[in-house]
């Protein structure tokens, strides 16, 4: 997949996950220091933003993932070989139904 390829809204969301996790890494090798008060924002706000980010890229890569196979507009492999399975076992349901028509005929005879 190539990132330059992919719509800005994806490049973005991406980009913001990224900085945000280079700013989480720095805050927890020690480089960015703050107080108890501010630390246990910090983290309130870490959480509710990763989780935020991770919904949101789920949906956009989702909704990305989605728009890529519904266009190709073809039956993959085994999509293929379940409609021709399907349409063996409806020929063999009729089969089957001519031959009990069949079989009741003879029994009323």
């Amino acid at each position: 997949m190539n990132l330059l390829r992919a719509p800005l809204s994806f490049q973005l969301t991406i980009a913001a996950v990224v900085t945000f996790l280079i700013y989480l890494m720095l805050f927890q090798l020690g480089f960015i220091d703050y107080s108890v008060g501010w630390l246990l924002t910090f983290y309130t706000f870490s959480v509710f933003t990763v989780a935020l980010f991770a919904v949101l890229g789920g949906v956009l890569l989702g909704m990305f993932i989605a728009t890529r196979a519904l266009s190709s507009q073809g039956f993959t492999p085994f999509e293929v070989s379940m409609l021709k399975l399907r349409d063996d076992v409806q020929n063999l349901k009729r089969e089957l139904g001519e031959l009990r028509r069949l079989l009741e005929g003879d029994e009323q005879e």
